[in-house]
């Protein structure tokens, strides 16, 4: 059932809050809300809650109907039933078709002061780009399939492209999450008339995504833009960051996806995948084009990227592979010596003792370890920032923590 009425579209994307049973997360994420900058008065504000019986859920109904939102209309949706979080998150999508955008915040997060500027201007601009799947609010600091630090190439825009999707504050216009929408309801009638689902070229989506448990809609939505060729517009500085709260899946709390919020936009310059040079797969790799781009020396070639060294060769397309995978034999190598990491690729080291970078041909089978934090050099590019002995003696704690 819902507090208040459905509210006729307008002009300005409607801010949509997922919440279930964290009412102290809920009024963190709803006064960073009040706190932030806007320019109309006039904001939707949507609470929608999964249903949860017990206390919690009376606290996180409580904090929802009692927050008074200080920029326009709110509206509180309560679940008669508990949906999940997959459903949750579909049916909240679903609200882009009354509100004609949508930005959506679970309850885990926080806001920067102009979160809402600049994703109302992403919003703008991208729906007009047939390439663009969503927005996100949030810029990953990790690589979050190996825990590796990720710095996106900085190319004068405010934004980059991940073919990912966000899951700590995104946005969507009408237009974008309906062919979403229609993609997933094909992809859930061949499943369920045993036919094939899966038009993804096999690996293009990462096998440790494809793991996630059936909760979590965005393995679904990365799947989709891998299959048409879709991105997610990201910004150099993120207007979301994510406390990690216990949740549906996370089991204790911690702060490791927590990342520098913006605290203001002045004016926003965004690049279209085409004309962006940092835009990324689903493995958080730089697309070969843009590559060659940034490094005439590889013009020459044709190959793939796998510069963290977790794509699984035997899926290798092209006649050359540029990795940290060590082969048996290479046309060209490369230091780890420049940050981020593309720009390493601006000349050949023929003679470096400690190459990290190969490029090499795809049939070589003898492919040795990717980039590992077991190299010092690595651990140094990465972390050299810090004392050895400051490394060290974090290492010990961290460890003596874990076993208690």
């Amino acid at each position: 059932m819902g507090t208040g009425n459905p509210m006729t579209s307008n002009t300005h994307p409607a801010i949509v809050v997922v919440g279930y049973n964290r009412p102290d997360s809920l009024q963190r994420l709803l006064d960073s809300l009040n706190l932030a900058n806007y320019q109309f008065d006039n904001i939707d504000l949507v609470i929608s809650l999964d249903f949860c019986s017990g206390s919690l859920g009376d606290l996180t109904q409580k904090v929802a109907d009692s927050f008074n939102w200080q920029h326009g209309k709110k509206r509180v949706i309560l679940q008669t039933k508990n949906i999940g979080l997959r459903n949750h998150v579909l049916a909240c999508g679903d609200l882009s078709e009354s509100y004609g955008a949508i930005i959506l915040l679970e309850d885990d997060l926080s806001v920067g002061p102009d979160f809402y500027h600049f994703a109302k201007t992403a919003l703008d601009f991208s729906d007009r780009q047939q390439s663009i799947g969503g927005v996100s609010l949030y810029n990953h600091k990790t690589n979050f399939l190996n825990q590796f630090p990720f710095e996106p190439v900085y190319d004068g825009y405010d934004n980059y492209y991940l073919q990912i999707a966000s899951s700590w504050g995104q946005a969507w216009t009408h237009t974008q999450w309906t062919s979403f929408r229609t993609w997933y309801g094909e992809l859930e009638k061949s499943e369920q008339e045993g036919l094939p689902s899966s038009n993804v070229v096999a690996g293009s989506v990462p096998q440790a995504v494809m793991n996630w448990p059936p909760t979590s809609w965005l393995k679904y939505f990365i799947r989709y833009l891998v299959e048409t060729d879709k991105f997610f517009l990201y910004p150099h500085h993120s207007h979301t960051t994510n406390h990690s709260d216990s949740g549906t899946h996370i089991d204790k709390p911690n702060n490791r996806w927590q990342v520098p919020l913006a605290v203001r936009d002045n004016s926003l310059r965004f690049s279209s995948p085409d004309d962006s040079l940092a835009v990324y797969d689903s493995y958080f790799e730089i697309l070969p084009n843009k590559l060659k781009q940034l490094a005439p020396i590889l013009n020459e070639f044709d190959f793939e990227v796998d510069l963290f060294g977790i794509k699984d060769s035997e899926l290798f397309c092209k006649p050359y592979v540029l990795t940290s995978k060590k082969p048996s034999a290479h046309q060209l190598q490369f230091e780890l010596v420049r940050k981020p990491i593309p720009v390493n690729f601006l000349q050949d080291a023929p003679d470096s003792k400690r190459p990290t970078f190969y490029l090499c041909q795809t049939k070589d089978n003898s492919f040795q370890r990717g980039l590992s934090l077991n190299n010092i050099n690595e651990v140094e590019y990465f972390y050299g920032h810090l004392p050895i002995r400051t490394l060290l003696k974090n290492s010990f704690r961290y460890f003596l923590q874990k076993r208690k």
